[in-house]
């Protein structure tokens, strides 16, 4: 009889100590970003209009982690972009960039992962690591037209991501595996691969992301590239780059360089960006950026024709830690009489070589 009293009181002990690490969590969060905007050149006429998104994409999403005992959880993020002006999906494109039938739920992230003690190791529809450069790029405080212009869905598709053409807005990578290691030292390391999913050409429609990183203090240093093998095979566009963030007091300054090739046709576009950031308070802040962009083959470049000048100046007053008000300005200018297009706005939208928008926008995090 105390052998077995014994042996029940050792199980309930086994099964008290697993309730004790095994704990989890669920976060619902988000970002609702509406904004006025005046472009001067849509069309060759001058327009006023709503606008989602216009410092951040709007988004709201759910992160999950599960303590599994011994440093290992079990994690998972499903995230959805969409429309705060009419409430629609902000993901919901083929292949091809143009609208079909499917209705992505999850559009921005969908994936589960095991985080142990040496590294985090994730399947399903993740960013690959050029998404990284997010982190350092001018857009981060300056607001989202800072990005490239929208061009790479002629050669990409859309998938349902941005189409800048040096990915750093947020290319999505379906059917992917990825692995980020802990930090050590400050560096990390990571690796990524799309699967084409195709049967007998495994690496056709392939993606291949490679990212370092090194954070110590105020400083955060980057290094990627990204392959995306053509589902013919035959060509790929490859992106790479390198860039920093330097954090000193309420100053912080900025600069990133970014590489995009076509290998068919080897048609390139090289940018260079740089910006800083002063917070006069911890409420208010002003931020100024510029960047440039240089097609090789500029008039035949299937990327981007035409040589980019844009500059961006934003003031942001922050109400709280989740509510901001902000007042945005940008310009581009095209050389060579190309058309300028301000990243989110159409290709189309400017047929002259200069574009200016000019913003007031309220964004809330929660």
């Amino acid at each position: 009889m105390r052998k077995l009293l014994m042996t029940v009181g050792a199980t309930a002990s086994c099964v008290m100590a697993t309730g004790v690490y095994a704990q989890s969590s669920v976060t619902l969060y988000g970002i609702i970003d509406v904004g006025v905007m005046h472009v001067s050149n849509a069309g060759g006429h001058s327009q006023t209009l709503e606008q989602s998104g216009m410092f951040n994409g709007n988004r709201f999403g759910f992160r999950g982690d599960e303590d599994l005992g011994g440093n290992w959880h079990a994690l998972f993020q499903l995230e959805d972009g969409f429309n705060a002006n009419n409430g629609t999906f902000g993901q919901g494109t083929n292949a091809s960039g143009t609208t079909s039938a499917v209705t992505r739920l999850f559009g921005r992230m969908a994936w589960v992962g095991l985080k142990s003690p040496w590294a985090t190791v994730s399947l399903g529809r993740q960013y690959d690591f050029m998404y990284d450069f997010a982190a350092i790029a001018v857009s981060n405080y300056v607001g989202s037209y800072m990005h490239r212009p929208g061009t790479g869905n002629t050669i990409l598709g859309n998938n349902g991501s941005t189409t800048d053409f040096d990915r750093i807005g947020g290319a999505r990578v379906d059917n992917s595996a990825k692995i980020t290691s802990t930090p050590l030292g400050g560096f990390t390391l990571g690796a990524l691969y799309g699967f084409g999913g195709q049967a007998g050409a495994f690496s056709n429609g392939s993606t291949q992301s490679f990212g370092l990183k090194y954070a110590n203090g105020g400083l955060l240093a980057d290094a990627v590239w990204t392959n995306l093998k053509e589902a013919n095979s035959l060509s790929s566009y490859r992106v790479y780059g390198a860039g920093a963030r330097y954090q000193f007091g309420p100053l912080r300054f900025s600069g990133l360089y970014t590489n995009a090739e076509w290998t068919a046709t080897g048609d390139r576009v090289d940018t260079v960006e740089f910006g800083t950031q002063y917070r006069f308070t911890p409420a208010f802040s002003v931020a100024v950026a510029y960047f440039y962009s240089k097609p090789n083959n500029e008039k035949k470049n299937v990327i981007m024709q035409g040589t980019r000048n844009q500059v961006g100046v934003m003031a942001d007053y922050a109400f709280s830690k989740a509510t901001d008000v902000y007042a945005t300005l940008d310009y581009q200018r095209a050389k060579n009489g190309y058309a300028a297009q301000i990243y989110n706005l159409s290709p189309t939208d400017a047929k002259t070589n200069h574009q200016t928008m000019v913003g007031v926008g309220l964004q809330h995090f929660f």
